[in-house]
C-alpha cells in the first residue's frame, strides 16, 4: 500500500524547479505551463488527503462514542435483568386448599404474568431501538 512518505515532490519542489536551456529543447513556456498544472494537481490532491484524514478522525471518534453508548446500554439492559423476577410456585396446590385463598394465589400470578409480559414488551422495545440506532435507520 502506498505511504505518504513515497511521495518524492511537492508543489514546492516543482515549482522551484530549474532547467537548463539547450539550443534545441523544450519550449520554456510550455512546460512552465504544464509545471502550473501539475502543481495545481499537487496543491488538489494534498488538500483531498488532509480532508479525508480528518473525516476519518471523525468517524473514529464516532465509532468509539457509539461503542460507549451500547456499553452503557448493555450494562443497564443487565441490571434491569438482574432487577426482574419471575413467578416460580413453591409448592403444589392442594385440593384443600379454599375457593377464597385459590383466588387470591390466582392473583397474584396474573399480576406477576403482567408483569413478566410489560417487561418483555420493554426490553423488544429497547432492542428494536437499539437496533434501529445502529443501523443507522433512526437518527
Amino acid at each position: 500500500m502506498a505511504n505518504l512518505n513515497d511521495i518524492k515532490l511537492s508543489a514546492q519542489d516543482i515549482l522551484k524547479k530549474q532547467f537548463r536551456s539547450k539550443v534545441k529543447g523544450y519550449d520554456p513556456d510550455e512546460v512552465d505551463a504544464y509545471l502550473d498544472q501539475v502543481i495545481s494537481d499537487y496543491e488538489t490532491f494534498q488538500q483531498l488527503i488532509e480532508d479525508l484524514y480528518g473525516q476519518i478522525g471523525t468517524l473514529q471518534r464516532q465509532l468509539m462514542d457509539e461503542k460507549q453508548k451500547e456499553k452503557k446500554t448493555v450494562a443497564a439492559e443487565r441490571k434491569d435483568e438482574e432487577k426482574l423476577k419471575t413467578y416460580t410456585p413453591s409448592h403444589r396446590r392442594s385440593a384443600a386448599v379454599s375457593n377464597f385463598a385459590q383466588e387470591d394465589e390466582d392473583q397474584g400470578e396474573i399480576s406477576t404474568n403482567m408483569a413478566i409480559i410489560q417487561r418483555i414488551s420493554t426490553l423488544e422495545r429497547k432492542v428494536y431501538n437499539l437496533e434501529q440506532h445502529v443501523y443507522g435507520l433512526k437518527h
